[in-house]
């Protein structure tokens, strides 16, 4: 019997132990994030997406410049900067407005029509260090890609991820309004994407869109001619969209917004503007008591594509 004994704990000790898995440290690469990782991120917390429309050179990547380095420089807006999953993203549009750059002039790279979406991460705290950290999405994409949409079937299907939007930003370029030329063309522009965003159904009844007059130095340059069409543009968009846009406002901004413009201060900084993009649109009190609508057959289809990523690589979301 004791041989036994001996025998069966020769065995035991003998047994494999089994080894805890190391837990799974996810790594980004840094760059801007397609549409994958963008919704892994979503996945994971209450994330607010802001969409920047507008035609080339309207001034969408430069406000995603400016914002970035408005964080970089300290409190901004009532946030701290708490982390990116797309730092690299954000320094490639930055480096043409710095000095190393080799420049003569303050730049920003051009927003570029490709198949993918682009999208760039910010961790956001409030200043006040009991604040929950918050994750915001930017995207900046050409006005073709909506005209695109709007042509063809599949390239709106390309788009879906964007009718969670919860901000619409579509800018007006401002340079092309102080000209007499080109004034008609930008606002005929600008409401042609509007339009488009409209009738493929990218913008959803909850969604706040603005319109957002750039390069308003430009404009006050151009003289009363230029702000009196300016005046006129948006009632324009007024009488042409409240009714399909329930959520919509206007807003004018400096053409690269410097830490003390004075047209900032006097028109409305861009720490009001993100602020507005960022802050969740409140449901009309007469909706506050129905049955939540049912979830949309694109929302259901990025769900099942969450829970499909998450069991094929083993994450937990």
């Amino acid at each position: 019997m004791a041989n036994t004994g001996a025998t069966n704990a020769e065995v035991e000790a003998a047994a494999p132990v089994e080894e805890a898995e190391p837990e799974f440290i996810e790594l980004f690469s840094g760059a801007a994030l397609g549409s994958s990782d963008a919704e892994v991120i979503t996945l994971r917390s209450r994330t607010h997406l802001v969409v920047f429309a507008g035609a080339e050179g309207s001034g969408k990547t430069t406000v995603l410049a400016s914002l970035y380095e408005r964080l970089n420089q300290g409190p901004f807006a009532g946030f701290r900067f708490a982390g990116s999953r797309s730092l690299l993203g954000f320094e490639e549009i930055c480096h043409l407005n710095r000095l190393a750059s080799g420049g003569f002039q303050p730049d920003t790279q051009r927003t570029w029509l490709t198949d993918e979406t682009k999208y760039y991460h910010l961790a956001l705290r409030g200043t006040e260090l009991s604040t929950a950290r918050r994750d915001v999405l930017l995207a900046a994409m050409s006005g073709e890609l909506f005209r695109m949409a709007k042509d063809s079937q599949e390239d709106a299907e390309r788009l879906t991820f964007l009718r969670r939007a919860d901000t619409v930003v579509v800018l007006v370029d401002g340079e092309r309004l102080a000209s007499a030329a080109q004034r008609t063309s930008a606002h005929a522009d600008a409401a042609d994407i509007l339009e488009s965003m409209l009738d493929t159904g990218m913008v959803s009844a909850r969604c706040h869109v603005e319109v957002v007059f750039s390069k308003l130095d430009r404009i006050i340059s151009g003289g009363q001619s230029a702000l009196e069409f300016l005046a006129k543009t948006q009632d324009k968009f007024e009488g042409r969209f409240r009714a399909r846009v329930p959520h919509l406002t206007f807003r004018k901004i400096a053409a690269r917004p410097a830490y003390s413009s004075m047209q900032e201060n006097s028109d409305g900084s861009l720490a009001e503007a993100f602020v507005s993009w960022t802050t969740i649109v409140a449901s009309a009190s007469r909706d506050d008591h129905q049955e939540a609508p049912a979830p949309s057959r694109d929302e259901r289809e990025f769900s099942k594509f969450g829970w499909r990523y998450f069991e094929r690589t083993g994450r937990d979301p």
